[in-house]
């Protein structure tokens, strides 16, 4: 009455499926681990361990996505979230190295999901840049920010983004938009009160010390 080879099979599957899960999310965690602390690297100026930890991570990705092919199921989650890391890594490196925002059909890994989500993390890491450079008042390149991250925010205007990860990436950006503008602000008040103190600091012109004629 029960065809219990079916069930032996059903149940050879499922546990087939549940080990290539299991490896999928472990070495996903690597994947992430790489992207973030390459994006560390790049806080700190390490180009180098940057693009290595980068190339590390895409490694591993490219190892799985055979896996991710043949069980497309297998991409939402662990995998997805670390191509997104890896993505936003990218795009900071791209940046520091080009001054631009890296295009999709660079990192041929990702679907549209991942880069999007990439570019919005990204924006966060502009603007801790930023605040890096306005330290040292470097008022050109926080500019420079700013304007991406304003680029960045016009574009995902025409998005009609639903209640989702991505939505709640884009309502963070507004903010990021504004420290960024706040920074900028600030640090021009500074370079303006600095230049006041050095007009206020010169030295009146000497008087003439000679007298008339007697």
């Amino acid at each position: 009455m029960i065809d219990e080879a079916e069930w032996e099979r059903i149940n050879e599957e499922m546990q087939a499926y549940d080990k290539k899960r299991e490896d999928i999310i472990k070495r996903s965690r690597d994947i992430q681990k790489n992207s973030k602390q390459a994006i560390f690297s790049l806080h700190r100026g390490d180009l180098e361990r940057a693009n290595k930890q980068i190339a590390d991570a895409l490694a591993l990705a490219q190892e799985l996505e055979p896996t991710i092919r043949e069980n497309p199921t297998l991409r939402n989650g662990s995998y997805a979230n670390a191509l997104e890391e890896w993505a936003e890594a990218v795009l900071f490196r791209t940046y520091l190295e080009e001054k631009r925002l890296a295009r999709m059909s660079e990192m041929p890994l990702l679907n549209s999901d991942d880069y999007l989500g990439g570019v919005l993390d990204m924006t966060g890491e502009l603007n801790r840049y930023a605040v890096q450079r306005a330290t040292s008042r470097d008022a050109e390149e926080v500019a420079r920010c700013k304007d991406l991250v304003e680029g960045i925010f016009g574009l995902f205007l025409q998005f009609d983004l639903r209640n989702g990860a991505l939505r709640k990436k884009y309502d963070a950006l507004k903010y990021t938009l504004k420290k960024l503008e706040n920074t900028l602000y600030e640090l021009s008040l500074t370079e303006a009160l600095g230049m006041k103190r050095e007009a206020d600091d010169e030295p009146e012109p000497a008087m003439d010390a000679g007298g008339g004629d007697e």
